[in-house]
């Protein structure tokens, strides 16, 4: 996808825009003390990073970039499209029916227990 839809991704997912002139295009996404990563190996290279590990240690969101890294600027529109269909609060989970819950991400939650 391009740098664009992935913005429009991390947003779906409720990353909040960090202006920093010294982050990529003079901006970060930021949401429960994780960064969005826009491209892994760019990142890496500009830390002097060697490992995803090391992003991690951080606060870099490495679980989401490879959930995502591999969609299509097609695919991150029918996501929010679904989702925003039938969601009341952008970024949050939306209750569906019997404690199931689905999330941004398109993941689902059972949370009848």
């Amino acid at each position: 996808m391009d740098y664009n839809k992935n913005v429009e991704l991390a947003i779906a997912h409720g990353f909040q825009k960090v202006l920093d002139p010294s982050a990529y295009k003079g901006c970060y996404y930021i949401k429960d003390h994780k960064i969005w990563i826009h491209q892994i190996d760019a990142l890496k290279s500009k830390l002097g990073a060697s490992s995803d590990d090391e992003l991690i240690s951080l606060n870099y969101d490495v679980e989401s970039y490879y959930k995502y890294h591999t969609f299509t600027n097609e695919m991150v529109d029918e996501l929010i499209e679904i989702y925003n269909g039938i969601t009341h609060s952008s970024g949050e989970p939306t209750y569906l029916h019997d404690g199931v819950w689905l999330h941004p991400d398109g993941t689902l939650e059972d949370r009848k227990d």
